[in-house]
């Protein structure tokens, strides 16, 4: 009976043990539910706007870019008054550019002859020809006798990417006020013409000293004609005013697109040896091109390319074999295209030739990226940023803004709010702090061990117990 009570009683003492091993458990759960603080940051600085408004546009400074735990900003937070963070988004800054490209076009005079039909449902045919022979028929309703017209060209080496958005006429300036309507026709082959514009108006009109002048026709963009090489121009005329002379015409292409702003990155530069430089970020950051200047005019080099997405890493992975040049009225080679790619070292070695005294500049470009925050809460709001424990917690900027919400001009319509000098918090131990999940991941682990060591112990002890009161039963046999 005592050993069976001794067997009970190192039970309960194996049960008691494994239940004080398991509260770290309990404590490492309660530290993942945690929300973070801003004394979780290395760094931040306080948020202010001329305006109120339910949300706000903040540009991130280059230091804050330099001083995160992580490349993808996840370590960065907007907090209120009261230390409790607010919803925000991280957006990339896009600006709508418009780029214009003139083209010239030749001008030939046309000479019209208008044969009228003789049905009421037909279209009068329309003869124009030009002095070098030239001749195209049209169809048109109406009364065409008095109008004027012109065949404009393009160059025939000059190739359309892309088509007219408009048509943008000179003349010399008419002595009395002058308005009319034009029609615009394309064509390719001189034969089959597809309408471009009708009744457009032109007009050149002046009072006092101030002048109107509307010198351009409209293309609509969505005509799959608009980069034909010949084009029709119309003037209607009323008998009482000559049209002026077209002196000069040029079709223009106009291209709008969105650009993503970015900021520089300047790399520090060790030397290895006369053919061979190393060049370091602070932190790794995630780059979409990579511009390589040398320091000496009238220079070509070709040189091979390789990084490190982090310093430490053992082995350079190659970029790319290229040649880079410098000449004397500031033409440069382009910059290397990285598609967001991780860097934070870049080993540039001169494959033959020398780069001179001075090693290449090496400059990296970043995107920018601005935080959309609610303003929830009293302020004064906070920025911060640098921790190694923080995970993503942005949302996505058109769920965050609702559209009855969004100015006219979108995201960057929103009112502006600024950074002032930023201060530390928690410190720069706080880029490296244990992420509470790989914690609790090793200690989960080493109580793993822990128990199964304990089991065999106790369970080897009540077995040795066993074989020792055997033993003395027999010996008192």
């Amino acid at each position: 009976m005592m050993f069976l009570k001794d067997i009970t009683m190192l039970t309960f003492r194996l049960r008691a043990g494994l239940a004080m091993l398991c509260l770290p458990f309990a404590f490492s759960v309660q530290a993942e539910d945690a929300p973070l603080t801003p004394m979780d940051f290395y760094q931040g600085a306080e948020v202010s706007s001329y305006e109120t408004s339910p949300f706000y546009r903040l540009t991130l400074p280059e230091s804050v870019y330099l001083n995160t735990a992580w490349p993808d900003l996840r370590d960065v937070r907007v907090f209120n008054n009261a230390g409790k963070a607010v919803t925000f988004a991280l957006s990339q800054v896009d600006t709508p550019k418009t780029e214009q490209k003139v083209i010239p076009l030749h001008i030939f005079p046309m000479a019209m002859n208008v044969v009228k039909s003789t049905t009421e449902e037909a279209k009068n045919k329309v003869t124009l020809k030009s002095s070098n022979g030239v001749e195209i028929n049209l169809y048109q309703d109406g009364d065409s006798a008095s109008a004027t017209s012109f065949l404009l060209q393009v160059d025939e080496g000059t190739k359309l990417d892309s088509g007219f958005n408009q048509i943008l006429l000179s003349w010399d300036r008419p002595k009395n006020n002058w308005q009319t309507k034009v029609s615009l026709y394309s064509s390719e082959d001189l034969k089959e013409w597809d309408k471009q514009a009708e009744n457009a108006p032109l007009m050149d009109l002046t009072s006092g000293t101030e002048r109107l002048l509307l010198n351009h026709i409209d293309i609509n963009g969505y005509n799959t004609s608009r980069n034909s090489r010949y084009w029709l121009l119309v003037i209607e005329g009323d008998g009482n005013a000559a049209s002026p002379v077209i002196a000069k015409a040029e079709g223009v292409v106009i291209n709008r697109y969105s650009q993503t702003e970015t900021f520089e990155l300047p790399f520090s530069a060790t030397v290895i040896s006369d053919r061979e430089v190393e060049y370091h970020l602070v932190r790794p950051q995630p780059l979409s091109s990579l511009s390589i200047l040398l320091n000496e005019n009238n220079t070509v080099l070709p040189i091979s390319v390789e990084y490190r997405s982090q310093a430490t890493d053992e082995q350079w992975l190659p970029l790319a074999k290229t040649v880079i040049y410098q000449m004397e009225d500031n033409r440069a080679s382009e910059p290397l295209a990285l598609d967001q790619s991780l860097v934070q070292a870049i080993r540039i070695k001169a494959i033959s030739g020398s780069w001179g005294e001075l090693p290449p500049t090496v400059t990296g470009k970043r995107s920018q990226v601005d935080v959309i925050f609610n303003a929830q809460g009293s302020p004064p709001y906070a920025l911060a940023w640098g921790s190694h424990l923080a995970s993503s917690a942005s949302i996505d900027a058109k769920q965050l803004v609702p559209a009855s919400e969004l100015p006219a001009d979108g995201l960057s319509g929103l009112p502006q709010a600024y950074l002032a000098e930023p201060f530390i918090l928690g410190g720069e131990e706080r880029l490296k702090a244990t992420d509470p999940a790989q914690s609790s991941s090793q200690w989960q682990t080493w109580l793993l061990w822990g128990m199964l060591i304990l089991g065999v112990l106790g369970l080897g002890f009540i077995v040795l117990k066993l074989a020792r009161e055997v033993m003395g039963s027999k010996d008192n046999k």
